[in-house]
């Protein structure tokens, strides 16, 4: 098991889970129509997952990685020749780099610093990154077809502009998407603000529960929607364009469409809203590890989906998960919780709070060198983190096994007390299968990668030895699941019950067991 240290270099990012996919070489994908743009997509056998595609990937302003991918993803590294090839979870996507997604398919790409772009099925995306005086870096997502949701953090020294044929949208700290549908602009907020220019340099904002729809010409639509920033209402214009494109392709009559959909879709989001339960465990207002545990007691059976990661609630009715950036990401963290059931969706909850360097109290790092060298180690307060105690994962078919990292954060220390460790052992089922030694020690996060078949029980301990012979525990258990009878046709989307009651129909067949 090869280990990935999380030493990931801060990139500003811009916005303005039952068989696996496999692939030879010389074999074609199918074709994807994009606007009328047809191109042939050519796999090939892939590299390793931690190495960059190119050399000058090393020196990218813009550096992302795919977090989850669903169905047929492609890329064409710097966007130049006709070598497609498959996309996998865990590689690294930069600037220049054009993504492109099939019918069914689905990748989510995350920033170093947290911010989260999920390109929807049919898209065609272009990543790129420019310099402004005023806003500084600006990262560019070029929409050439189909649709982006995004959840951003808010940079100091960088935005996002998403462009598409008709207009720019400019974005600091925000959630919901962009679109580029039929040669028409639509920009979507579920929160915050976006200001969005058309081709005669009119620029119009918007802020949340709105949406806009801007013309090849320039005509502007303005439109208060409950539905706003949120899939349903993506979903709902590809139905429209599906059943006749003609409502799609003047702003006027997919105004009047969109308002339909929402007056229904606003009683049953009230409907959802008033039997929904969200009590959160708050978080400290500022932390000194890149990484945070959000927890909250939620109806069961509801889907909480937080920087593009979506987990349906047990019978339990607990919410817990982490989530990790790069070491040198500072800055304020927002993550924002939706909450639904398959049908609709509303924000239900937003955490913040202030990641910083170095907590008050702690000792320099030249201060705890020296007395490690020249006398008995300080005591720490450490406490090893790895998430929820337990962490179900429904697996998306046709996927056979879960890929995923087993992320480690060192909380209660400084990168100072770093030399008071000896080592991190990762142990499986009692077993150690990986050992990170002293001299690989020069981070407060890590991320081993995992591999678990579906339908098995996973139980990890990380144990750090300290130089003083202390030992820090913490545990953590992967319940793997996938009831295919549960999803006619394979296909991953299609489901006779919810997730919920499909983990509890396993569990009590027997079909889910201990490694």
């Amino acid at each position: 098991m090869k280990l990935l240290l999380t030493c990931l270099a801060t990139a500003s990012l811009l916005l303005v889970a039952c068989n696996e996919e496999k692939s030879a070489e010389g074999t074609k994908a199918p074709q994807l129509d994009v606007q009328k743009n047809t191109m042939e997509v050519k796999a090939e056998p892939q590299p390793a997952d931690d190495v960059l595609e190119d050399a000058s990937d090393l020196k990218s302003l813009l550096v992302m990685k795919v977090r989850r991918k669903i169905g047929e993803v492609f890329v064409l590294k710097k966007g130049i020749g006709d070598a497609w090839k498959n996309v996998r979870s865990g590689q690294k996507m930069v600037e220049d780099d054009r993504v492109r997604t099939e019918v069914e398919s689905e990748v989510v790409l995350a920033s170093m610093d947290g911010s989260v772009l999920q390109i929807d099925e049919k898209s065609d995306v272009t990543l790129k990154v420019a310099d402004d005086e005023k806003s500084g870096k600006v990262f560019w997502i070029n929409i050439n077809g189909g649709k982006v949701y995004f959840d951003i953090q808010k940079q100091k020294s960088a935005m996002y502009k998403f462009k598409t044929g008709t207009a720019v949208a400019a974005i600091r700290g925000t959630a919901g998407f962009v679109g580029n549908v039929k040669g028409n602009t639509v920009a979507s907020l579920k929160e915050g603000k976006v200001d969005v220019t058309n081709a005669s340099g009119k620029t119009s904002r918007i802020v949340q529960k709105q949406t806009i729809l801007v013309d090849e010409k320039g005509k502007t639509r303005m439109l208060n929607l409950a539905s706003s920033g949120t899939q349903h209402l993506s979903k709902a214009i590809d139905s429209l364009a599906q059943e006749d494109p003609g409502k799609v392709e003047s702003v006027d009559v997919l105004e009047k469409s969109l308002k339909t959909f929402d007056v229904s879709y606003a009683k049953r989001q009230k409907a959802f809203d008033k039997n929904l339960k969200f009590n959160t465990e708050q978080i400290s207002s500022r932390i000194y590890v890149p990484s945070v545990t959000l927890t909250a007691r939620v109806t069961p059976g509801v889907i909480v989906s937080v920087w593009g990661e979506s987990d349906t609630v047990g019978a339990n009715g607990i919410y817990s998960k982490t989530f990790t950036w790069a070491d040198d990401a500072y800055g304020t963290k927002r993550f924002l919780a939706s909450c639904g059931d398959g049908s609709v969706e509303l924000p239900c909850y937003m955490w913040v709070t202030e990641y910083v360097s170095v907590e008050p109290s702690a000792v320099a790092e030249d201060s705890a060198k020296s007395e490690v060298e020249n006398g008995p180690a300080k005591k720490m307060n450490l406490s090893v983190k790895l998430g929820a105690r337990t962490e179900k994962v429904h697996l998306d078919l046709p996927a056979t096994s879960l890929n995923s990292n087993l992320k480690i954060s060192l909380a209660g220390i400084s990168t100072g007390d770093l030399d008071n460790l000896k080592s991190i052992e990762v142990r499986r089922g009692g077993k150690i299968v990986e050992t990170i030694g002293e001299s690989d020690l020069t981070s407060l996060t890590y991320e081993v990668p995992i591999e678990i078949e579906r339908n098995k029980i996973a139980d990890f301990e990380v144990v750090v030895s300290a130089k003083d012979g202390k030992k820090y525990r913490a545990k953590k258990t992967y319940e793997v699941y996938c009831l295919v009878s549960n999803h006619p046709g394979g296909k991953a989307r299609n489901s006779v019950v919810p997730q919920d009651q499909e983990y509890e129909r396993l569990k009590q067949s027997g079909g889910l067991s201990k490694e």
